[in-house]
C-alpha cells in the first residue's frame, strides 16, 4: 500500500505542476510487456523509478540487497522469476561469502561478480539467449536489437526443459520463414549452396558440412529440412566458439542496461575480452558498477 501511495503522490504532484503551467496532464500508465514479469510505470513517456520498501517498514530495497540483486538477474538474463531452490542457493552463496569476510566490502562485491557472470554461463541462458543470438549472427550477419533479443528470449522460455526444447525447435522453424532470411537464402538455393552460404555468412568452417548437406538433401530441401540444417549450424561447436565473446558483451548491454549497445562501447569491450579471454569479471564489474545500471533502481 505504501508503494501505491508514493506513486499516487508523485502522480498528483506532477499533474498539479503540469496544470499550473497550462499543459494537459500526462497519463500515469502501467506497461506490462510480459504478464509473468514486473510491469513498468510511466508518467507520459517518462519511466518512473519505483520506491521499493521492505514489507511493514520504511526500509528501502536497493540493488545492493542480495535478494533483490539475485531476483533481478533472473528477470534480466533468464526472463523469469527465480525458482525457490535456485534463489536459495544463490542467497546462501552470497551470505556465506559475506560471513567469511564481514569487514571487507570487496569480498561480497567479488561474490556478486561471480554470481552475475554465472547467469550468462548457465545452461539455461545458453539454451535461450545465446541460442537466439547465434541465429542473427550466423544467418543475418548482424546483432539483434534489444527489443528483438528480449522478445526472442521470452519466446523460448518455458516452465520445463521439454517446453523450452519445443519452443527452440519452433523458433528455428519460424526463422527460415522470415522475409529477411528468405531474401538472403531463397528457396531456390541447392542444399550445398544453402549450407555453404550460411557457413560463409557466419564466418566458420563446419566439420560436419557433408552430413548437414546430406540430411538437407534427404529432406527434399524443404523448409523443415532447412530449419534443421540451420539449427545444426547455429548449435555447432564452431559457431558456439565464434560467437561466445560477442554474445557475452552484447548481453551485458541487454541484461544490465536494457538497451542496444553503442558501437564504440561494444567494440571496445569486445576488443578487451578477445585480448583477455579469461577476464570476464572485469567487464561484469564495469557494468554492475556503472552509474547507468545502478540508476535503473
Amino acid at each position: 500500500m505504501r508503494k501505491i501511495a508514493v506513486a499516487f503522490s508523485l502522480f498528483i504532484l506532477l499533474t498539479l505542476s503540469a496544470v499550473a503551467q497550462g499543459q494537459s496532464a500526462p497519463t500515469l500508465r502501467i506497461v506490462t510487456d510480459d504478464p509473468t514479469l514486473p510491469s513498468d510505470l510511466f508518467y507520459g513517456d517518462i519511466k518512473v523509478k519505483p520506491l521499493r520498501l521492505r514489507p511493514g517498514t520504511n526500509t528501502r530495497i536497493t540493488i545492493d540487497d542480495s535478494d533483490f540483486f539475485v531476483q533481478q538477474h533472473y528477470i534480466d538474463f533468464l526472463s523469469r522469476f527465480p525458482e525457490a531452490g535456485g534463489f536459495a542457493s544463490w542467497m546462501n552463496y552470497l551470505s556465506t561469502e559475506q560471513q567469511r569476510c564481514p569487514s571487507d566490502p570487496e569480498c561480497l562485491h567479488q561474490a556478486r561478480l561471480t554470481a552475475s557472470a554465472s547467469f550468462f554461463g548457465s545452461q539455461e541462458f545458453q539454451l535461450k539467449g545465446f541460442y537466439a543470438f547465434r541465429f542473427y549472427k550466423a544467418s543475418l550477419a548482424r546483432l539483434p536489437t534489444y527489443n528483438e533479443m528480449v522478445t526472442d528470449m521470452r519466446s523460448v522460455t518455458g516452465a520445463t526443459a521439454d517446453e523450452v526444447n519445443q519452443k527452440r525447435a519452433a523458433f528455428a522453424t519460424n526463422w527460415v520463414l522470415r522475409g529477411d532470411f528468405l531474401a538472403a537464402f531463397p528457396r531456390s538455393l541447392t542444399p550445398t549452396a544453402f549450407v555453404d552460404n550460411i557457413a560463409q555468412t557466419a564466418g566458420i568452417t563446419l566439420a560436419n558440412r557433408t552430413q548437414i548437406i546430406s540430411d538437407l538433401t534427404a529432406a527434399g530441401n524443404s523448409d523443415a529440412g532447412r530449419a534443421t540444417a540451420l539449427r545444426t549450424i547455429v548449435e555447432s561447436n564452431e559457431e558456439y566458439q565464434h560467437e561466445y565473446n560477442p554474445a557475452f558483451v552484447f548481453m551485458q548491454y541487454v541484461g544490465y542496461l536494457r538497451r542496444d549497445p553503442e558501437p564504440a562501447g561494444f567494440n571496445a569491450w569486445l576488443t578487451y575480452l578477445n585480448a583477455h579471454p579469461t577476464d570476464f569479471r572485469e567487464m561484469v564489474r564495469g557494468f554492475v558498477d556503472s552509474t547507468e545500471y545502478r540508476n535503473r533502481f
